[in-house]
């Protein structure tokens, strides 16, 4: 098979995780990602047996599971009683089913994983502080315009893959296509360490706590050493990209049960994320360009994998 020279555009998880594929596929790679470095950001991500089967077919099982967590469960949490309202079993019930695990990892762990896998792979070359800015379509594949300090530079290759998220160059500026719009929701991130919690049974499940027009997830990451948490509310007012703004997160949780509001008592630092959401599109494939990740289908966290079947569920 000819090797194909391929761009992809943004070193994200999705970036990454497509270089290694593609690499994997007998391909010569070339990432660029705008930044300098790759910063930490977020807190944690669950990794579900399907995921975590393309990932080890990479060589990075053991890995992740040296580093994951394992929740025993998921507990589905009704927010203002503090009533359990379902169970669903993870640990070796998922490991059995579906011949792999359910793992929960701090996002900056996955990330430097990943890079470093990039970066020990001679197939891949990753470059920071580099932008795709335009491309063009031609006989032979794509032409890119690479920004790097203030100049320009043309790269040739045979495709183009645009994972660089939600507010995705490709998407928007190459390919011209509806740009992702604010969805009224916004994604409240913390870790607490694992001394300051209470509730033994959140570090070691995954919780989801269910309220009116608000909900929040908690998980143990870093060998429960941490709780990753998450709380999404709706706000008529889109914040800007990791506003601070305690004060006003815990009026809008005071209402619910103790196990959780008494999370919002230790003294770390939440970062407000406005959530984004694109239209669904007919392919994510055009031409020698392709979209992966948010670039195509920026979705809330709650739609998780797919489409939701939304239940309706009495909370009071």
């Amino acid at each position: 098979m000819t090797r194909r020279k391929i761009l992809i555009s943004g070193g994200g998880i999705a970036g990454l995780t497509a270089a290694l594929c593609l690499a994997k596929a007998g391909n010569r790679v070339k990432v660029f990602e705008r930044a300098e470095v790759l910063e930490p950001l977020g807190a944690g991500i669950q990794i579900s047996p399907n995921a975590f089967h393309v990932l080890n077919s990479l060589g990075l099982g053991r890995e992740l599971l040296s580093i994951g967590d394992v929740p025993d469960a998921i507990l589905m949490m009704n927010a203002l009683k503090g009533s359990e309202l379902a169970t669903i079993p993870l640990g070796l019930y998922i490991q059995n089913k579906y011949d792999a695990p359910y793992i929960v990892i701090h996002r900056a762990d996955l990330q430097n994983i990943l890079l470093k896998a990039c970066q020990d792979n001679p197939d891949i070359t990753i470059t920071f502080g580099a932008e795709i800015a335009d491309a063009a379509i031609h006989q032979n594949g794509v032409t890119a315009l690479v920004k790097t300090d203030e100049r320009m530079k043309e790269i040739v290759g045979e495709l183009l893959v645009g994972a660089d998220g939600i507010h995705s160059s490709v998407r928007n500026n190459i390919l011209k296509l509806e740009p992702a719009i604010y969805s009224g929701k916004t994604a409240w991130r913390t870790l607490i360490p694992s001394q300051q919690v209470k509730n033994d049974k959140a570090l070691s499940n995954t919780v989801v706590w269910l309220g009116p027009k608000a909900h929040a997830v908690t998980y143990p990451v870093r060998g429960a050493s941490y709780l990753n948490v998450i709380a999404v509310t709706q706000e008529a007012r889109k914040l800007k990209f990791n506003e601070k703004s305690k004060a006003d997160l815990v009026k809008k949780f005071a209402h619910w049960n103790s196990d959780f509001t008494d999370l919002l008592k230790n003294n770390v630092e939440w970062s407000g994320w406005p959530l984004y959401e694109t239209r669904s599109i007919k392919t994510m494939a055009f031409k020698t360009m392709a979209l992966i990740g948010d670039a195509a289908h920026a979705m809330l966290p709650f739609a998780a994998q797919g489409p939701l079947k939304l239940l309706k569920t009495r909370m009071c």
